[in-house]
């Protein structure tokens, strides 16, 4: 949809430097045998996640400002009345898009509960919605549960390397969690599918 045709390329360019940083990873694979090696995958494994949880940012923003402009319904999004009656269409229209960005810019979209959350303000059981169209463009047939668990998974694996280093804690803070290539570029692949079914799930109407 032409609408999200920013927030795509934003996604993909983000993905691409997630690729990018896998493929740092097996040059200085080449170079040397160290396991410092491996924070190029930690790096590779934060940049696709957050690249995620920016772009559903973006999509939700991109969405309400449409359905405002349009007087699409949607539900749970609630405004401050000096927003809705500033005269000007135009400025009322930024400042809507202000105050959702600001509403929502402490939550992690990664979370799938916060995903279902600020999906099910546009469309009615968001999480079916997903597999389904997952399993449109993708063919795996999978079910809402195995989206669910796998989300789960990689955001409390993206919570250990972003707020606790990724640092076994049974080690006494000298060994990490180990992570591999494989696992690393399963992670970029599964959130970049994820994300190419957001579009037409949060344009789904009531």
């Amino acid at each position: 949809m032409s609408r999200f045709q920013a927030c795509n390329d934003a996604f993909a360019h983000s993905i691409a430097r997630a690729r990018d940083m896998i493929r740092l990873f097996n040059g200085l694979s080449h170079l040397r045998n160290d396991p410092a090696n491996d924070d190029a995958l930690r790096a590779a494994y934060f940049q696709a996640v957050s690249s995620f949880d920016f772009y559903v940012h973006e999509i939700v923003a991109t969405e309400a400002s449409h359905r405002f402009r349009n007087a699409i319904p949607t539900r749970n999004i609630v405004l401050p009345m000096e927003i809705t009656m500033i005269a000007s269409p135009e400025e009322r229209y930024i400042a809507v898009d202000l105050d959702i960005r600001e509403r929502n810019s402490y939550k992690a979209f990664v979370d799938p509960q916060k995903l279902a959350e600020v999906l099910s303000c546009f469309c009615e059981k968001p999480w079916e919605l997903i597999a389904s169209r997952h399993n449109e463009i993708h063919g795996d047939g999978v079910d809402r549960s195995s989206l669910i668990a796998q989300l789960k998974s990689i955001w409390k694996r993206r919570n250990k390397i972003a707020h606790e280093a990724d640092v076994n804690p049974t080690m006494s803070g000298v060994s990490l969690w180990p992570i591999d290539q494989p696992d690393t570029e399963i992670t970029v692949g599964f959130v970049e599918k994820l994300g190419m079914c957001l579009p037409e799930v949060i344009s789904q109407r009531f």
